[in-house]
């Protein structure tokens, strides 16, 4: 499956210019990949930043994004390709009885990120505050 963030931030301004900017919610939004080396899984952290960043751009352009949900917080049994392909921030070892999960790469790189995102939010929020307070 190809990835095309720019494209993601086009289809974004493309339906707010043409369909009067409605809300969107981006959702199951992921990348599969192999389950040898799950744990090292630099690929989709290099996925998501690239698509979550044309999704913030596209809301600095204007679009109405409401909503970004990555596929999928576990390991999972896939449609089409059941356990050989691993879509989780979350490694689950399916040969395990009790279904051990450790979290990949991508689920730290997605943590800080949500946690900068909420001390900006913070940050911002506290300035705001002592700005209307004067």
């Amino acid at each position: 499956m190809n990835s095309d963030p720019p494209g993601l931030q086009k289809m974004l301004g493309y339906l707010k210019h043409e369909y009067g900017n409605p809300p969107i919610y981006i959702q199951e939004n992921g990348h599969g990949l192999g389950v040898t080396d799950a744990l090292n899984d630099i690929d989709r952290v290099n996925y998501l930043d690239g698509y979550i960043g044309s999704t913030l751009q596209a809301i600095r352009d204007g679009s109405n994004v409401r909503g970004y949900f990555v596929w999928s917080f576990l390991d999972l049994f896939e449609f089409l390709a059941g356990y050989e392909s691993s879509f989780g921030l979350y490694y689950v070892d399916f040969d395990d009885a009790k279904r051990k999960r450790q979290p990949k790469l991508s689920a730290h790189w997605y943590s800080s990120f949500l946690s900068k995102k909420k001390d900006i939010l913070t940050q911002r929020s506290n300035f705001q505050g002592r700005y209307h307070q004067q």
